[in-house]
This record gives C-alpha cells, structure tokens and sequence, in this order.
C-alpha cells in the first residue's frame, strides 16, 4: 500500500518520473493506493486551477481515478457516511470524523468513478451553505482510493480496521508498524522544515509552568501576517520552543505553512470559533493547546475589528475581543507596499490607539513589506520613538520582498519549503525575537462584556475627534 498525503497542489507537481512509475505499477498490479487531498487530486484526472483566474488553468493528474476537481472552498470539521465499500470502507451506512482544508474541493465524476464517501458541510466557499459533498471515491477494482478527509486515519478506527483487513494485518502486527512510525515522526519532527538539516533542541528554552502566548493580528487582508506568524514559529522552533499554531476564524488554510514547517498536525484545538466559523470554542481551544505546546501564537482573521460590527452572530465574533477575552499580548502586522511608510505609520498610530482603547494589550508592531531604500537611521529612529510614544513596540522592519505570483498564497497554492525558509529568513533577520519573546505571557482570562465592547467601538467610531494623537504627542 502507498499513501500520497494532502499537501499542495505545487508539491504535487514533485512527483515525476519513478514515483509516478510506481504508483502506476501498484495501482495496474492490485496492489493499494490512497491519495488524500492533493494526493487525491495527483490520482484524478484534472484539476481546474484557475479560480483567481481570468482564462481557464488546468493541472493534470495520472487519471487513475474517473473524477475532475473544480474550485470550491471547504475548511470544515465534518462528519461524513460511508456509501460504498473500497479497501478503507467496508461498513456502509458507519460515520466516520476529520476535516476538510482545501480550495478546489468540487468534484465532478466520470462514469468509472464509485463514491464511497459524502461530508456533510456546514459552510462553503466562506459562508454557512450545508451541503452534502462527495469526498471519497475508488475505482471499479476498488484498490484505488481519493478522499478529501483529513485526519481519517487518525480519528477514525473503522477506517483502520479496514484497511487492516485488506492487508491481513493482525494487532500485534499493527502495534508494531505504530511504533515503527513513532520512531519516524520523532525523527522528522526534530528537524524545522524539510531537508534543511536544521535540528531543533531536544528542551524548550521556555521555564514556565504554562504555555506563553502572543497574539498576531493586522491591519487587514494582505499585509503580510501569514508569511510573520510561520516564520516567528519556525525561528522559535530553532531557539528550542515547542511551539503551537493556532487560527482564529475557520480558514485553516492561512496556519498550515506555519504547521507544517514546524511539523505539528491540525487538531481541533487549531481553529478557534468567532461568530459562525470556526470549529472549537475560546478559551477551551486555548487551553486544549497549552497541554501540548509551551509557546503559543494566535493568528487573526483579516484585520483586528473585522466582524465587529456584525450584531447577529455568536460573541465573539472578532480578532479584537479575542485578543481583550485572553488577556494576549497582541502584535500588529502592517502592510506598507500602498500607502508608503508615512502613511502606513499614521494608520498605525489610529490603529494602535483605537485598540488600546478597547482594552487589549497592543505591545508590538512589525511594519511588513516596506521599501527600505530611504529609511535613514534618522528616519528609523522618529519611527521608532512615534510607536514608543503610542505605548507600542517596533520589533522589525521588514523589507518588501519579491513573492508574487502563484505558489505564493497560502489559501491558494503554495511551495511550502520556499516560503518557509523566506519565512524563517525574514523573522531572523528583520524581527527582534528576544523582545517578541518578552512581550509573550501566560493565558489570562478576562470577562468581556461583547455588547459593551462593540459599542464602545461604536463610539469611537462615532467620536467626532480621531482617535490619533488624542492626548498625547505623535514625536517628543
């Protein structure tokens, strides 16, 4: 049997020549083959890419299953029934568990194609939209496999039993194919990222008796804030961190370059429920993690207020009243390819003002994709005593950097090792982790009134005074 794990659709372009040739040659000899996710999409015969597209783009896969992926946004933790029999599903009718984390979930069948798996979705392409969504199918013979589920073989133990039966492998057998794997995951996690040599401490650098915890949210979609939260994790990681990753909202998509340069898998604990997405409640997803990790960074969703203002979903429904909610040391990401560093400091400044007003514990700022080529030490230091006169941090400049095109989006398609290293690179050189780790503390839970939170946003809003430069002044 040969497992072809989720990923991303850019990875999956590494499998050529002899591994293909392998693949091919068990799945024409009987012999078993799942794909999960992307690999699910490696098995089929196409997948239409072009979502952000203005002309038709299309990948091919090897076409041992009879199915086309078309766009279709899923993060979902779903159940999902098992409707036909393969060599993982041989109890129709049994419900299975995971979780769906992909762009191009859409799949059309062609007539060889024998569904075995349906999700029941609760949201779709970023709005509750239940739906049924075929996620698993196999090909006549039954000995090749696609499913879109993630987690499966974790959560699931009638999916093991299965394939158990279908190998002729009995639990003796299976304890110690476990423990084999366990060698190997130890191993594999050790190093940050892949095939970079790098081995991080066996001990964490961490003396505390529970998790440090950030908070890193921004100024809005696009500043930057994926590419700074997986890089801080993979520096921190280096420095001996057992570090955790964790979303707030249901897109998922946006941690996992982060988990996987760190080598942490997605649990339920990983995405944190404001309004109606999002999987695990607050505060018990925030402790769930302390058990596992002691170094916790929190990813926003958008910008810090986005949702705030939204009076018919569950509190809370923004990264602003998660951030007040925990008590977390929050950072603050700013994009400044638009506007410049003038004005992107000046939006800051009400940025970071309106959020100290609100209650939460703004202390840092990273100014993110910045053109460096004028910023003078003199320069440099006005920018720094204006954040310092504002109650903030500046913990890096960082440069703008050449990223653009495709593979270089999470939530679209992306080369995992070359943003992760670029990740690690830019917090290394351009954010001060030392200061980071200082501004970290333990979970604090604070009751927040949500009703009064948004209304006192309300009233700044309203307040016919900015808040910037309110009672105090921009540069001593």
């Amino acid at each position: 049997m040969i497992i072809i794990p989720g990923g991303s659709l850019v990875e999956s372009q590494s499998l050529k020549g002899k591994i293909v040739h392998e693949i091919l040659k068990m799945a024409d000899s009987g012999k078993f083959v799942l794909g999960i996710c992307a690999g699910f999409q490696v098995l089929a015969k196409e997948t239409d890419i072009g979502r952000l597209s203005s002309i038709p783009i299309t990948r091919d896969g090897l076409s041992l299953l009879d199915a086309e992926f078309k766009p279709l946004i899923c993060t979902d933790r779903v159940k999902a029934t098992i409707t036909g029999k393969s060599f993982i599903t041989e109890e129709i009718g049994s419900e299975v568990t995971g979780f769906h984390c992909h762009t191009y979930g859409k799949i059309e069948l062609g007539k060889d194609a024998r569904p075995i798996l349906v999700s029941h979705a609760m949201r779709i392409n970023y709005h509750k939209d239940s739906q049924d969504l075929v996620s698993g199918i196999t090909n006549k013979e039954g000995n090749v496999v696609g499913v879109s589920i993630h987690a499966l073989l974790d959560q699931n133990p009638i999916i093991i039993r299965s394939i158990m039966n279908s190998l002729g492998i009995n639990a003796e057998e299976l304890q110690e194919i476990r423990a084999a794997n366990a060698k190997l995951r130890k191993e594999i996690k050790s190093e940050v990222g892949i095939s970079t040599n790098i081995i991080a401490p066996g001990k964490s650098s961490q003396k505390n008796k529970g998790p440090l915890l950030i908070l890193i949210t921004a100024t809005g979609s696009g500043s930057g804030k994926t590419l700074i939260v997986t890089g801080v994790a993979g520096a921190l990681k280096k420095k001996g961190f057992h570090v955790g990753v964790l979303k707030i909202g249901g897109d998922i998509r946006d941690a996992v370059p982060a988990l996987y340069l760190i080598k942490e898998p997605i649990k339920n604990f990983s995405s944190i429920k404001i309004g109606e997405s999002g999987w695990t409640p607050l505060f018990d997803a925030v402790e769930d993690a302390g058990k596992n990790y002691d170094f916790l960074i929190i990813e926003g969703a958008m910008s810090a207020f986005t949702g705030l203002l939204n009076e018919n979903v569950q509190r809370p429904s923004s990264t602003a009243e998660v951030a007040a909610a925990l008590g977390a040391p929050t950072i603050v990401v700013v994009g400044c390819e638009k506007e410049g560093i003038e004005g992107a400091l000046i939006n800051t400044l009400n940025y970071v003002d309106t959020l100290k007003s609100l209650g939460v514990k703004t202390e840092g700022v990273v100014l993110n994709k910045v053109r460096t080529s004028y910023l003078t030490d003199e320069i440099r230091l006005v920018i720094k005593r204006a954040l310092e006169n504002a109650g903030v941090k500046l913990l890096g400049i960082v440069p703008r950097l050449e990223l653009e095109g495709r593979g270089t989006i999470p939530e679209i398609e992306i080369k995992y090792e070359e943003f992760g290293a670029k990740a690690v690179e830019v917090a290394e050189n351009f954010i001060d982790l030392n200061l980071l780790t200082e501004l970290a503390m333990p979970l604090t839970k604070s009751r927040v009134d949500y009703r009064a939170f948004s209304e006192k946003f309300k009233n700044l809003l309203t307040n016919s005074k900015s808040t910037f430069g309110r009672g105090r002044e921009v540069c001593s």
